[in-house]
């Protein structure tokens, strides 16, 4: 990956989870090539929305009462043609949902993305998103080694037990 097209995406990156913040879905939306039918856009919670109305539909729930905070780090990007660019990064979601019953407290998250995305005039574009959620069983075992006294950590280490 360039130099410039990491500082670039970057520049993309930390608008677009701005936007993601404070929900601002013009924001949100002027990150996106509207110029592409075939846009996709597929959440983890979700089945896949293809083309705007889909997108607009996923994106025009009621979210104004909701907080949410989303991180992200470690991109790794491929150019992949004169205008058009891979990313990949890690993300970190957190919501509160006040009044539901399921999720009283906060929530979240850690997921994958994959996006691909289209040099225009006024800059990259995405044309296509990805969340690739950890699997379940990935997610519950980092719980339970999370959880793990760390006084452990430190008497298996003095017996030269290493992992």
């Amino acid at each position: 990956m360039t130099t410039e097209l990491h500082r670039e995406l970057t520049e993309f990156l930390d608008a677009y989870f701005d936007a993601w913040n404070v929900y601002d879905q013009a924001r949100m939306r002027a990150l996106w090539d509207i110029d592409e039918a075939d846009v996709l856009y597929l959440a983890e919670e979700c089945e896949p929305h293809i083309g705007w109305s889909a997108i607009e539909s996923y994106w025009g729930v009621d979210r104004t009462k909701a907080e949410r905070l989303l991180t992200w780090r470690d991109l790794h990007a491929v150019q992949a043609g004169t205008d058009v660019a891979i990313a990949f990064f890690h993300c970190n979601w957190s919501t509160y949902l006040p009044g539901n019953r399921l999720y009283p407290k906060p929530f979240g998250g850690p997921v994958r993305i994959s996006m691909v995305l289209r040099r225009k005039a006024d800059g990259w574009k995405a044309i296509h998103y990805i969340e690739a959620p950890l699997a379940s069983l990935v997610q519950v075992r980092k719980a339970h080694e999370d959880a793990v006294d760390p006084r452990l950590h430190e008497r298996l280490a003095a017996k030269g037990i290493t992992y």
